[in-house]
């Protein structure tokens, strides 16, 4: 019998079929979801799939956007839909997968990669490690203390997309880590999978959009609550603002509703002006499922970050990458006036900082300091070179994406 390689590459119409069926055998889904899943929201065109005698084995799908980190939207590319059919099981499809996915991300010229891991092991094996979390409020909604009354909102049409985007990355760019949304990540907040959704918007005086707020009511079902709400409950599915007076105009919509909901569930972070703006501690925020980095491009995703604009230094940074030869070239980094410049370096150099590109993920969004992962033994480097990694990466709070993807 001749052993033939599988081939890996984008997918095509003839693809489909296979395809549905080795994601709605992995993720409990209709294959026709998994073909609408593919056609029309991830595209053919960011779908990958691996054949074997015209056989698709395994899948995987590119989800382009943006991460905000320092004030810049960086470039990068979220993975979704990992799959391997159970009949090519045991046969280590899926690192295979994975890896020609990043070496494919090198070639292209690809900075960062970002995912939602179901199987730790196999993502750290190529490089991933935690880089943040998503994070779950609870607050009663009767404890809101607004002085904004509600008014002059709308509900949101199509032609408010533009300005609905808007103002939500003048919200998200404060946050580190938060996603600058793509189209498909923009699908998935205005079609929940929860079922049809309430969007309504308010504008400024030059009929600009300063807040808006997507959500669901739905009776509560058995369990804890938030401090003493009762009632309803409204799932908040999405928010913005992107002045002061836009949050005032959130907290006043959502204190409207506080005769028929008892508690509203949120996505928001840790150092949420929102969350600052509660009377006390009656709400909760949990920190729910963490999600994976992975650097493509040591010198580019450097480059392509934003830094604090008043730091300014020098270091040497040597990174040990098992899959990506070029990333161990060891790069000398020049930060000043928020940005980072960088250029090869000798291997010898004496004054290098050394980690493993794993260990990368954690510094490159601030999940992790520098001297917290040389307290692990992580980064190996002397007391100024760690002080200065430790600044340059130093962040305004803990990562938060908003969404899923």
């Amino acid at each position: 019998m001749i052993e033939t390689t599988p081939t890996f590459g984008p997918a095509d119409e003839s693809d489909l079929h296979g395809a549905s069926l080795v994601l709605s055998r992995a993720f409990s889904v209709l294959p026709e979801q998994s073909v609408e899943w593919m056609r029309n929201r991830i595209t053919l065109r960011e779908t990958r799939v691996l054949r074997e005698d015209g056989v698709v084995l395994a899948t995987s799908m590119r989800v382009p956007m943006g991460m905000w980190l320092g004030g810049v939207s960086v470039p990068h590319v979220g993975i979704a839909g990992v799959a391997v059919g159970p009949q090519a099981r045991g046969r280590g499809l899926a690192r295979d997968v994975m890896r020609r996915c990043l070496l494919e991300m090198h070639e292209r010229g690809e900075h960062v990669s970002t995912l939602y891991s179901a199987m730790e092991p196999l993502y750290r094996s190529v490089g991933y490690d935690y880089a943040g979390h998503i994070y779950t409020a609870r607050v009663p909604a009767g404890m809101i203390d607004a002085t904004d009354r509600g008014a002059d909102w709308r509900e949101m049409t199509e032609v408010d997309a533009p300005g609905v985007e808007a103002c939500a990355n003048e919200r998200a760019r404060h946050v580190p880590a938060a996603l600058d949304r793509g189209p498909y990540v923009w699908h998935r907040v205005r079609n929940p999978k929860l079922g049809p959704a309430q969007a309504f918007v308010a504008e400024d005086g030059s009929s600009n959009i300063e807040a808006y707020c997507i959500y669901r009511i739905e009776p509560r079902e058995a369990g804890p609550t938030a401090g003493n709400a009762r009632g309803n409950v409204m799932y908040l599915v999405d928010h913005g603002y992107s002045t002061e007076r836009g949050l005032d105009r959130v907290l006043g919509f959502l204190r409207g509703f506080s005769s028929i909901v008892g508690e509203i569930e949120l996505t928001d972070h840790p150092g949420s002006p929102l969350l600052a703006r509660m009377p006390d501690r009656r709400f909760t925020l949990e920190m729910r499922d963490p999600w994976m980095l992975r650097v493509i491009d040591v010198a580019g995703a450097l480059e392509a970050r934003g830094y604090a604009s008043s730091l300014s230094c020098e270091f040497t940074l040597h990174v040990r990458d098992a899959l990506i030869e070029r990333n161990n070239t060891p790069v000398r980094v020049r930060l000043a006036d928020g940005r980072a410049e960088t250029s090869p370096t000798p291997s010898d150099a004496l004054d290098a900082i050394r980690l493993d590109v794993r260990h990368l993920a954690p510094l490159y969004t601030g999940l992790q300091s520098a001297r917290q992962l040389a307290s692990l033994g992580l980064v190996e480097g002397s007391p100024r070179g760690i002080a200065d990694l430790e600044a340059a990466f130093a962040g305004p709070g803990a990562p938060s994406m908003f969404d899923h993807f």
